[in-house]
């Protein structure tokens, strides 16, 4: 479980490309719209037509790029809690820049997953804490799209794919959860991994299977 006890003291956050009000709303309608169309989805690097660059001050004093999904709802982005938690994914983040395509992808959907599971997480920071694990999630991969960028885009796309599921809207315990995209993740995964294994036995490094196999995903 990440720490929700201390939270960073200060963080602003200044666009260099904004997206209107109107265009945020139409966004949250196009996102849940989206659940209908995740059999379609497939991992690799995410669309830049689908994120904005987002230039963030932190209390530390440093800056950091965020890339933020278009689609991301309004009120994760304008919650207190977002800040907070892009600010410690970028400082005190997990993601390595050796990880494979596979591994980052659990790690995406397995933080959202289990995070939002956590009785004590709810308790400790309540209906902030989507944003707050959101925040998390695009603050580290920021950090690691100073190193490796190609493989943070690709969690980002899957972050993309995984936020038409993070609804407030259900009767049952706990109010949000990503588990309704535990099925088209393995499907996704299992996918990518046959490639990998197709590139594989013709002899291509992993490395380079790798590489073919994402760039499949974009055709």
């Amino acid at each position: 479980m990440l720490n929700y006890a201390e939270t960073a003291s200060s963080s602003t956050i200044v666009p260099w490309m904004s997206v209107p009000h109107s265009q945020c709303q139409k966004n949250v309608a196009d996102c849940t719209s989206s659940l209908s169309s995740v059999s379609s989805y497939a991992i690799g690097p995410v669309d830049p037509m689908q994120i904005t660059l987002l230039q963030a001050h932190l209390s530390s004093g440093e800056e950091c790029s965020l890339l933020v999904p278009i689609h991301l709802p309004l009120s994760f982005f304008i919650d207190p809690m977002f800040k907070e938690g892009y600010e410690w994914g970028y400082l005190d983040g997990e993601l390595e820049a050796q990880w494979s395509v596979p591994h980052l992808v659990n790690w995406t959907f397995n933080t959202l997953s289990q995070e939002l599971w956590d009785e004590r997480a709810w308790e400790a920071l309540g209906l902030h804490l989507p944003a707050w694990i959101v925040g998390w999630v695009l603050g580290d991969l920021a950090r690691l799209a100073e190193t490796e960028r190609t493989l943070a885009l690709v969690g980002i796309a899957h972050l993309c794919f995984l936020l038409p599921f993070l609804s407030l809207d259900t009767p049952f315990w706990p109010p949000c959860s990503v588990q309704r995209a535990h099925f088209p993740h393995t499907q996704a995964l299992r996918t990518y991994r046959a490639q990998v294994r197709t590139y594989r036995e013709q002899g291509k490094s992993f490395a380079e299977a790798q590489r073919l196999a994402l760039a499949a995903s974009a055709r």
